[in-house]
């Protein structure tokens, strides 16, 4: 019986040794699980960004905690359990990394390196284009004031047309032209002018002792029209010249980084991706920018011309309703 003891006393301390061995082994794994990495820029031989806040949040844990970063952008935490951890990252002047997942592994410390942008400043967005995006610049300002210049004058040159041709109409109808010529005067538009001119020659007529005929009247108007469609069609051919310029100032642009960008790879390979891509980059952004810039331009112009013709018309039928009741009304008269 005594033989059967010693042996059971020794299974049940080999037992206890191997547990508490296995305890403490596994408190130093504890001790030195965790993840460490570095915040650095995102270019090629970019340095480590100081002071900058890496959250993180995984198992057993109800909120965030938080780290900085030291001097050469490093960080690292320890004594974490294992499992998956979710990462974010803050820095002063570049753009917040959000949602990085991270193994975390008992017993070693997990690698995470995570690269950060620069925000987008206004000076930092233009260098995007190159040179081109000075001649884009330009043409998007052009566009824009152009759009808005007629928009101004379309919306002045209309103001009140059927009042006027209302007026003018019952003038006539009680063959009071000096009312009309008064009602033109009053708007001062381009139709206004035009009917006046037409009025003007009419009422000449009479203080001569004699009546204009149907031709005299109708050239003075159109000696009017001459004179004031034009203003209908002001900065119209500049705007259609942006339209057709911008895609070939942004073509030029995708050549250029096009160009840039195999000159990179001529140089140093595949090895530099962002400098690869900063030439990819800039055609892309000249195109989508002279894009941008004709479409709205493109857009307008037809909406004015649109315009032109629909005026072109109205001054053509209000002169010819004008001069038919002057001639009707002189001709009843006498």
């Amino acid at each position: 019986m005594v033989r059967r003891f010693f042996p059971a006393v020794g299974v049940m301390l080999a037992l206890a040794w191997i547990g508490s061995t296995a305890f403490a082994q596994t408190a130093v794994d504890l001790s030195s699980t965790g993840l460490k990495g570095e915040v650095k820029q995102i270019k090629q031989g970019g340095t480590g960004i100081a002071g900058a806040t890496v959250a993180y949040i995984g198992p057993g844990m109800t909120e965030a905690a938080e780290t900085t970063t030291g001097p050469a952008g490093d960080f690292e935490v320890v004594n974490l359990p294992p499992g998956t951890y979710v990462l974010s990252v803050g820095a002063d002047g570049y753009k917040p990394r959000q949602d990085i997942t991270v193994t975390v592994v008992q017993g070693a410390v997990s690698p995470t390196d995570v690269k950060m942008r620069e925000k987008t400043t206004l000076i930092s967005f233009a260098r995007r284009f190159g040179w081109v995006g000075i001649p884009l610049l330009l043409c998007s300002v052009a566009a824009v004031t152009f759009i808005i210049e007629r928009v101004i004058v379309y919306a002045r040159l209309n103001a009140g047309t059927t009042e006027l041709l209302q007026r003018v109409s019952d003038a006539l109808s009680q063959d009071n032209v000096m009312e009309a010529i008064q009602a033109c005067e009053e708007v001062a538009t381009p139709i206004a002018n035009v009917l006046k001119g037409g009025l003007l020659r009419y009422s000449q007529g009479l203080v001569s002792g004699g009546q204009a005929s149907k031709g005299e009247i109708q050239e003075s108007m159109q000696e009017g029209a001459t004179l004031e469609l034009p203003e209908f069609e002001r900065n119209l051919t500049w705007l259609s010249m942006i339209a057709v310029v911008s895609p070939l100032f942004g073509l030029l642009g995708t050549v250029l980084g096009m160009i840039k960008a195999f000159t990179v790879i001529a140089l140093e390979g595949t090895n530099d991706p962002n400098a690869l891509a900063g030439g990819i980059s800039e055609a892309l952004y000249t195109t989508a920018a002279g894009l941008s810039i004709a479409a709205p331009a493109l857009v307008f112009y037809a909406i004015f011309e649109n315009i032109v013709n629909t005026n072109t018309i109205r001054i053509e039928i209000a002169a010819t309703d004008t001069v038919n009741a002057l001639v009707l009304g002189g001709d009843s008269s006498s």
